[in-house]
């Protein structure tokens, strides 16, 4: 049987009639990345992005697997695959900070070079299952994505400032695809999912004063406590600073977690900042503005 629409989720009943249809859902993930990259000025990156961010399952083996088949079926790396054939040469960064986004928005940001799981080797290794007419008939507009990342380029730092923005790219559309994904399902459902959260900006008065007092309970009493008090003063005094990329080097032991984390409530309560990263692994807090 000739499979004339194609399916990004399955619903409940038989006939089909409720379950998502793929360009829907691609549109749907396009629009709610945009809006979550728009603060970082890069809407049409991520609009992108999510436009063929599943382009695999136009893959006709995709329906058999929501029809209930056994199968494993790529459908992450046909958008990366399609944008990187695409793209003009003088515009390869382009398929590439859009193509890790793709590839990842499953299983994680790939390597760029090394084993079969890296962007090299699985756009190298694609076979395109997909009909010719329905990738004839995608037309991505690169124009409007080389414009944004070129005003976030600077000079002595392209490499650096390419790799954030693959990283927000990527951040947005994994958001936006898992969003439109549970808003579908709960509607099947008849659920709402609480998505309505306070602003920062009225909760940063009360996370300061609850972390003023998890820090006056610390002793004060000896050289490397008072050196920790310090580097903390020194640090919430360094939130008045303008917004920017900023370092603390500080040895293991001297309360560079606490300190970031006061940093960050105070630069945010400053400027104005909608949200506070905090990245464990790394000791280091990032404030999106």
């Amino acid at each position: 049987m000739k499979i004339l629409k194609y399916y990004a989720h399955t619903g409940i009943r038989e006939d089909r009639s409720d379950w998502q249809l793929l360009a829907d859902h691609l549109e749907n993930t396009a629009a709610l990345a945009a809006g979550r990259a728009a603060p970082l000025g890069l809407p049409a990156a991520a609009y992108m992005a999510g436009l063929f961010h599943d382009f695999g399952k136009y893959d006709p083996a995709f329906d058999r697997v929501l029809s209930g088949e056994k199968l494993l079926v790529d459908h992450s790396t046909a958008g990366a695959a399609l944008l990187h054939a695409r793209t003009p040469a003088g515009l390869r960064p382009i398929s590439e900070v859009i193509g890790y986004a793709i590839l990842g928005h499953h299983a994680g940001l790939p390597d760029r070079h090394g084993g079969d799981s890296s962007m090299e080797r699985r756009l190298e290794t694609f076979r395109d299952p997909i009909a010719p007419e329905i990738s004839a008939a995608a037309s991505p507009d690169f124009g409007p994505v080389a414009r944004e990342l070129a005003k976030l380029m600077r000079p002595a730092s392209c490499g650096f400032d390419l790799s954030v923005a693959a990283r927000m790219v990527f951040s947005c559309l994994v958001d936006a695809d898992f969003r439109d994904t549970e808003s579908f399902y709960a509607g099947l459902n008849g659920t709402r999912p609480d998505r309505d959260w306070p602003a920062l900006a009225d909760l940063l008065p009360e996370w300061r004063d609850a972390f003023g007092a998890h820090m006056a309970g610390f002793r004060q009493n000896g050289r490397i406590n008072r050196l920790r008090a310090e580097i903390l003063i020194h640090v919430r005094q360094a939130a008045a600073m303008a917004p920017g990329l900023f370092t603390l080097t500080v040895p293991t032991g001297g309360g560079k977690t606490l300190a970031s984390l006061g940093f960050a409530l105070d630069h945010a309560a400053r400027h104005g900042h909608r949200r506070i990263i905090f990245a464990i692994p790394y000791a280091g807090a990032g404030i999106e503005t």
